[in-house]
Order: C-alpha cells, then structure tokens, then sequence
C-alpha cells in the first residue's frame, strides 16, 4: 500500500534524509530529479509539489516498487 502524500517518508526521500535503493532506473531517475529540485527549492510549496510527483509515480507503478514502498516504510 502506498502511503499518504502526507506521511513524513515522502519528505525524508526527497530531503535525502533516507537513501533508497532501487534496481528501477525511473524511480532512481525520479529520485535524483526531485532531490535536486528539493535543493534548489526546499520551501513547503515545492516540497508539496514534489511529494505529490512521486506519490502519483509509486502508485501507479505500486506492483513494481513493492521493495522501494517497503523501504519508505522503514
């Protein structure tokens, strides 16, 4: 199950605070991006924006990213 766009893993990802990795090259891809945009802009509005891009790729692609949702969760 993919968590909320307000569960805290989401803005612990894109901070860069938890590493995830994955042998998905477009979530790596994903993950990169939005950590780079995270740093270039981390005020709230975009960090909201950013948390909503990913949540929308996870649950989309949920049946493939079981290991990346499991390692969100801790």
């Amino acid at each position: 199950m993919v968590p909320s766009t307000t569960d805290p893993c989401w803005k612990k990802m894109i901070s860069g605070d938890v590493q995830i990795r994955s042998s998905n090259l477009s979530f790596n891809m994903l993950a990169f991006n939005v950590r780079l945009r995270h740093k270039n802009d981390p005020s709230p509005a975009n960090l909201a924006k950013l948390t909503g891009q990913v949540h929308d790729f996870v649950a989309k692609f949920e049946t493939l990213l079981q290991m990346e949702i499991k390692s969100l969760l801790g």
